[in-house]
């Protein structure tokens, strides 16, 4: 009896500690449910407020999970978009943009980004902003998981700056047009008036400023004329400024060559107008001075860039000049015209005597300086 009566408490307890722990079991389940659905509460109300667009597609593209903020983001709820390709909705033209976009992001750990408009429940067309990383599983790719952005706002500011951008560069081109007619005028005027003086010497100062004029109007006819208002191609500046003043000076192109070494070089308009005046005064008195009765002859002008600086040289192989008769402080020459534009330049100046006159000019591109 008492070996049936033992069995019999053992059964009893047993029975106990199994219903204790069921209740345990219930217990810790209904808690954990609860925090589950806090959780989940808690992660609704961030993804229904936040302000991106958490969504997963399968590999078609099709919506197997879209966050709530797409009621706010793009007027859609989850279930209006679940089950659905998400190419129904991209615009037709950035379709094939997103979908090489999104294959070749299959081999990119990081994934990818891309801009394209989406058609919001109104039936408008709003930019989106998408970063998107492909998902695998132990058996392969499975799809796409994306954040997207309303990206509006930055579009329509980006426009507005590219607007504003095309008005001022019409307003450059505008104002460097102006100011080329302007020069040009001014040289008419001079070469009007030079027609009216007798004095051989009074007239060739005439000529000699409408030199310098059209020097600065091929520079801005050039910079209205190019792609960049910031500067020109210089090198193509110089060869049309020589030929200019070779047929101004000789009315021969053919009597006076040209040996050009002249690397693609572009200045900008701070250092064009200088270097360019420069220019216009070495090789205006080279052909007056170096070429006399009808003699034949080369203009040489070399440049080269050396890291931050430029190497310019102008010569010519004529009679040349003693190193005692070139005035350094005097007139001739246009020399004190010479070294203001070099002060100008912050540049330094050579000269080289022999059989003919070399002038080497070492200087660096200017600053943009702020006039307002």
């Amino acid at each position: 009896m008492w070996g049936v009566g033992i069995i019999v408490t053992l059964v009893i307890l047993r029975q106990v500690i199994s219903l204790n722990e069921i209740r345990k079991a219930q217990i810790t389940l209904k808690r954990n449910k609860e925090i589950i659905s806090q959780r989940k509460a808690q992660l609704d109300f961030i993804t229904s407020n936040m302000l991106d667009l958490i969504s997963e597609s399968d590999e078609k593209g099709v919506y197997k999970y879209v966050s709530p903020s797409s009621k706010q983001l793009l007027g859609y709820s989850s279930e209006d978009l679940l089950g659905k390709s998400m190419y129904d909705f991209i615009h037709p033209d950035d379709s094939e943009k997103v979908i090489e976009s999104l294959k070749e992001s299959q081999g990119i750990a990081e994934g990818m980004r891309i801009e394209y408009r989406y058609k919001n429940a109104d039936g408008n067309y709003v930019w989106l902003e998408t970063t998107g990383k492909p998902v695998f599983d132990e058996n392969g790719f499975r799809g796409f998981i994306y954040s997207s952005r309303d990206i509006r706002d930055q579009k329509k500011a980006a426009e507005f700056v590219k607007k504003s951008l095309k008005e001022k560069e019409a307003l450059l081109r505008e104002i460097h047009h102006r100011v080329n007619n302007n020069l040009q005028i001014i040289s008419s005027l001079l070469s009007l008036q030079s027609d009216n003086v007798v004095d051989e010497r009074d007239h060739e100062l005439f000529v000699e400023s409408q030199n310098r004029v059209r020097s600065m109007a091929m520079i801005h006819e050039k910079l209205y004329q190019s792609d960049s208002l910031n500067s020109i191609n210089f090198s193509d500046y110089i060869e049309t400024l020589l030929n200019s003043l070779i047929y101004d000076y000789t009315k021969d192109l053919g009597h006076i060559k040209l040996d050009l070494d002249i690397e693609e070089v572009d200045l900008n308009i701070e250092t064009s107008v200088p270097c360019g005046l420069i220019i216009n005064e070495l090789v205006s008195n080279a052909l007056k001075h170096a070429f006399p009765n009808g003699r034949t002859g080369k203009i040489m002008v070399k440049l080269h860039q050396d890291i931050d600086q430029f190497i310019l040289e102008v010569g010519d192989d004529g009679i040349g000049y003693s190193e005692e008769e070139v005035p350094e402080n005097g007139k001739k020459l246009g020399f004190n015209l010479v070294k203001s534009l070099l002060q100008q330049l912050d540049g330094s100046m050579e000269i080289q005597h022999g059989n003919g006159t070399v002038y080497r000019i070492v200087f660096s591109e200017l600053k943009y300086q702020k006039r307002f």
